[in-house]
Formats: structure tokens, sequence, C-alpha cells
């Protein structure tokens, strides 16, 4: 009969603690436990934590367990070091996912408040570089050996996923300078318009108008100009170019187009509309309507009502839009 040592015993305590933790992690999907932990969520995050920490022990245990079975023997060590690997890592996935949280419940208040993908990613791998820099001193080793090998490990990689690190680098140096947030809606300069849904490592997730997803590399979007276009929380203000003929008085156009938009819902009362006289050097005059909409999507429903009102005033009064006029020359050869 196989005899346990203490630490065996010990191990296997720790993986019936797992079991435990197991089935509350179950119990945290559903019920009333689900409905307490998302209403706080720093208790959310301490929760997680412990079961983060559970499962590290446990890990370490069942190392533990298998290094002193016969066979085994000769993996003692290193099932001691990766056991207490398992362990640090385990503390600092806890400390991160504290502080996820935190961060979390400071930006609550925000509507709609997501953080890029990648910062979370970038946040879990500082905490887990810094687990590993703990273990290291725990063992007695200098912190400086971690770097020299993630030094040569990293120069190896560097020329291996040239492309892949060069997408997340773009991706750090778009999510700290922020031309755009989660959930604001950018035009590419190929047309292509959609909401920003996720910045990953590797690729920023838009969603079009039709509900698809478009995924562009970090890489290529940052070599890119592109333009923000807004989000649900700032307000968006384009201009509308009409052009009447010169043959009516500019101060009757400009009360017409008034009185179009003051027949409008979706426009925003404030700041007022602007309705101006652009140009005047040739037939037809160019006159400028600007309002503001709540928002980049309210901008399409509010431009067609605009357009309804404004053709509903000038035909009411006898004015028309005036047809785009184009000039074209040709000549008839002789034939020889």
């Amino acid at each position: 009969m196989l005899e346990l040592s203490t630490m065996s015993v010990y191990a296997l305590l720790l993986t019936g603690v797992l079991g435990v933790g197991v089935i509350l992690m179950l119990a945290r999907q559903r019920g009333i436990l689900l409905q307490w932990l998302t209403a706080f969520p720093i208790w959310a995050g301490l929760f997680d934590g412990i079961f983060i920490v559970l499962i590290a022990y446990s890990a370490q245990g069942l190392l533990l367990v298998v290094s002193e079975l016969p066979r085994f023997y000769q993996w003692t060590e290193f099932a001691r070091i990766l056991g207490g690997l398992a362990v640090h890592s385990g503390f600092a996935w806890a400390a991160a996912r504290i502080a996820q949280a935190l961060i979390r419940k400071r930006k609550a208040h925000i509507p709609d408040w997501r953080l890029p993908g990648l910062l979370w990613f970038g946040l879990y791998g500082l905490f887990t570089l810094l687990g590993i820099i703990t273990f290291l001193v725990s063992e007695g080793r200098a912190p400086a050996e971690l770097f020299v090998w993630t030094g040569a490990t990293a120069a190896v990689l560097a020329f291996v996923m040239q492309q892949t690190l060069g997408d997340l680098f773009s991706g750090f140096s778009l999510t700290i300078e922020r031309p755009f947030n989660i959930g604001d809606w950018i035009r590419l300069e190929d047309g292509t318009e959609g909401q920003v849904q996720d910045i990953n490592w590797r690729a920023t997730h838009l969603r079009k108008w039709d509900k698809t997803s478009y995924v562009i590399p970090n890489g290529q979007l940052a070599q890119q100009s592109f333009t923000n276009l807004g989000t649900s929380q700032k307000p968006f203000a384009p201009w509308y170019l009409v052009k009447v003929s010169g043959e009516h008085h500019p101060e009757r156009v400009i009360d017409l187009l008034k009185k179009a938009v003051a027949g409008c819902n979706v426009p925003l009362p404030t700041p007022p509309p602007v309705v101006r006289l652009m140009s005047a050097d040739s037939s037809p005059y160019t006159y400028m309507v600007w309002l503001h909409f709540a928002d980049y999507p309210t901008m399409f429903m509010g431009r067609e009502e605009l357009y309804r009102e404004i053709d509903a005033v000038f035909r009411s009064e006898g004015v028309a839009i005036a047809a785009e006029i184009h000039e074209v020359n040709y000549r008839i050869s002789e034939a020889g």
C-alpha cells in the first residue's frame, strides 16, 4: 500500500478545497449569488481572486503528489519549482483580477464604458511578470536572470513574428494615444464605416451597419488615416449644401430653409441650427445648413427628415432646387 507523506496529504486536502471552489464557481453563474456579484463588482473580483489562488495551490498539490510516486521521483525538484511558480502566478493573477474589478467599479458611472481587451491583456501580463520575479527572488535567484532569458527569447521572436509583434505594438500605440474609444464610429480610408467593438493584441474589431464584423490588423490601421465619427455620448454636427437658382433673392431662400429646419424634430435645439449663403459667385447659389444631432447614427434619420422638409417648403413656395449643370464640349472632325 502506498504511504503518503505529510506534503502529499496536504496536497490532497488542497485538492478537496479546489472541489469546493469549483462548486462555488458553478453557483456563481446562476441565481442570487450571480445577481449579488453583478451588483458588487469588487466582491466579484475578490471571489474570483480567491478561486484563482485555490486553483494555484491545488495545482501545486497535485504536482507534489505525482512527483512522490516512484515512477516520477526524478521529477521531484522540477515539480516543486513548477508548483511554486504556479502559486506565485496564481497570486499575481488574483491581484490582477481585483485590480480589474476596482477599475470597473471606478468607471461604473460612465454609460457603456469598456476597456479594450489589449489593455486587460497588458494588465494581466504585468502582474504575471511581477509574480515570476517574486518567485525568482524567493528561490534565491536574481531577477536579472529572467531579463537575460527574456531578452534572448525576444530577439528570436522579433525575427520570427515580425508582423504579429508589429500588430501588437501598433495596438498598444492606439490604446495609449486613444484616437478612438470602444463604442466610437470610425470611417477608414476606403470608406468602410464601423463601430469599434474591441482592440486585442492582433486586430481591431468593427461592427458595420449590416451587423457584420470587420477585422482590421492593428498595424494596417495605425498606418492609415481615418475619421472618428464619435459615439453615442458625443453630438454629431454635419452641414448640408443646397443649391438654388440665383433668380431667387437670398433672404427669401434663407427664410425658407430656416422654416424647413424649424419643422424638423430630430436635430438638437441647442446649439441652434445655422443657415448661411455660402457662395454667390455663380449661379446656382450655394446655401449651407448646419445642424447638431445627438450622435452619428441619429444623423441618418435627421438628414432624411431635413430633406423632406426642404422639399415640402420649397414646393409650397414654388422654389426648386437647382439641377447640376455640366458643360460638355465636343468637336466634329471633317472626313478626309
